[in-house]
């Protein structure tokens, strides 16, 4: 497993539109849709980043990368059912893990919110106890770890938010082992927590015995560069494809 992860810094609208235009066309029209340019870029930055990957791990030319959806949205790389990934995006970070076996991965940035209304509509008993029986100045924290894990587990089995969230928990023992439990029988998945930035929770779900630890950190500016230099003249990136 790798876990990728690009601190979004802001661009000019000339070099974002040069990047959109670097994009397939169904992915284009679709970035191109938001209103929000911050919104624009973190779609288009995750976009180049999986397609980076992509041309470096499996060595297929960008125009070749092929791209389906599942009939829950999650989207796959076609044709190598080896190579999973999922990629998620929060405020200045987005973030992508590639694995062997089916992978999900969740970020969020950590806001002041109503968390304990949250928890106690959308999570079930269990989940919303172990937040509001810690101290009061980390329930904060312990809500985004549970949001961040269940989101992950939803995303690792590539049914998103069509999973109703009260049909399953995620829980912590005492020694912090993380465990996902539907109908009182434990699953086997994965979990890990990252804290990527103080104010940010990651989480990573996985099939996979164990999750890396290492998170790989990739410069904006260098993975525009790099991806523009390998299609210099490409039909793809003068956006004809």
């Amino acid at each position: 497993m790798k876990i990728y992860a690009v601190k979004i810094s802001d661009i000019n609208e000339e070099e974002l539109d040069k990047l959109c235009l670097s994009i397939d066309s169904e992915k284009r029209h679709r970035i191109e849709r938001f209103i929000n340019k911050k919104d624009k870029l973190r779609a288009s930055i995750g976009e180049i980043l999986i397609r980076s990957i992509i041309i470096r791990e499996l060595n297929i030319e960008n125009e070749y990368i092929k791209f389906g959806k599942n009939q829950y949205g999650k989207p796959y790389l076609q044709g190598y059912p080896d190579f999973n990934f999922n990629i998620s995006h929060s405020e200045d970070f987005v973030v992508c893990a590639v694995d062997s076996k089916p992978v999900g991965i969740d970020i969020e940035a950590v806001k002041r919110i109503e968390y304990k209304d949250i928890a106690k509509n959308f999570f079930t008993e269990r989940e919303f106890n172990y937040i509001v029986k810690q101290k009061s100045d980390i329930q904060l924290n312990k809500f985004y770890e549970i949001w961040t894990l269940k989101e992950s587990y939803m995303k690792c089995i590539g049914k998103g938010f069509s999973t109703p969230l009260k049909s399953f928990s995620v829980c912590m023992d005492k020694y912090e082992d993380i465990r996902v439990i539907i109908d009182k029988q434990y699953e086997n998945y994965i979990f890990k927590i990252f804290d990527i930035s103080m104010d940010y929770k990651m989480a990573v779900c996985s099939l996979n015995r164990e999750i890396s630890d290492n998170i790989i950190i990739v410069d904006q500016n260098n993975l525009i560069n790099n991806y523009f230099d390998l299609f210099q003249g490409d039909e793809v990136y003068n956006g004809n494809q």
